[in-house]
């Protein structure tokens, strides 16, 4: 009877062990699940407003910064303002590739004259209002200041806008082809008009052999 009595107590000992372990696991893996679902919905929130705005940022700065002179006139008229997405989005594919390229894909229809987009390299584009936030970005990034936020992320969103606004910036109008200039402006609209007024100084010197006072990049005659 004494051996069986040790066997117990031993065997209760085991039982009171095992029971007094398992109860630590369960409440340690409880607290770990607490933790996480109390911080998942901020750190998800946040990740997804990060990853947006990294991917959004350099195609908002190059399509907005190679099409900005356009627009300007673009958004003067009031028959622009009323037609539908798939005009305007021809109109701002015809502005973007003709820039890049010379070559607009789309021709018929009323287009406002985007179907004769010029090819244009503009050096002095790459300073410009993106181009500014992306160095500003990246200076908060390089700030030897623990304790600034987000000074990673800032970096990357920066160096995104500095890539967009200086493509852009850099098949962007030059200043000699903005509005009111009296060479080809940036505007397909106003070359249109241009290209009307060379051709009557043309005509002009043809006539009388004088030359007409605008500027001809072409022609020019020489007064007799």
């Amino acid at each position: 009877m004494a051996r069986r009595r040790r066997s117990t107590r031993k065997g209760m000992r085991r039982r009171t062990a095992r029971r007094a372990y398992i109860p630590k696991r369960r409440r340690r893996r409880s607290t770990t699940k607490r933790r996480k679902s109390s911080r998942s919905p901020r750190a998800t929130l946040g990740s997804k407003i990060y990853t947006l705005a990294k991917g959004v940022a350099p195609f908002l700065a190059f399509g907005n910064q190679i099409t900005a002179k356009d627009y300007e006139v673009l958004n003067q008229q009031a028959n622009y303002k009323n037609e539908n997405i798939a005009t305007k989005a021809k109109i701002f594919t015809n502005i973007v590739a003709g820039r890049m390229t010379g070559i607009t894909p789309f021709k018929n229809g009323n287009l406002y004259g985007s179907e004769t987009t010029p090819f244009t390299i503009n050096p002095n584009g790459l300073i410009n209002k993106w181009t500014g936030l992306g160095v500003a970005g990246l200076i908060y990034k390089n700030l030897p200041i623990k304790q600034l936020p987000q000074k990673s992320k800032v970096g990357t969103i920066a160096k995104g806008l500095l890539l967009g606004g200086g493509v852009g910036g850099l098949f962007d109008a030059p200043e000699s082809m903005s509005i009111g200039s009296p060479s080809m402006t940036s505007s397909p609209q106003v070359l249109g008009r241009n290209m009307t007024v060379i051709q009557q100084n043309r005509k002009v010197t043809q006539e009388t052999g004088r030359f007409s006072p605008s500027n001809d990049p072409v022609t020019g005659g020489f007064v007799n």
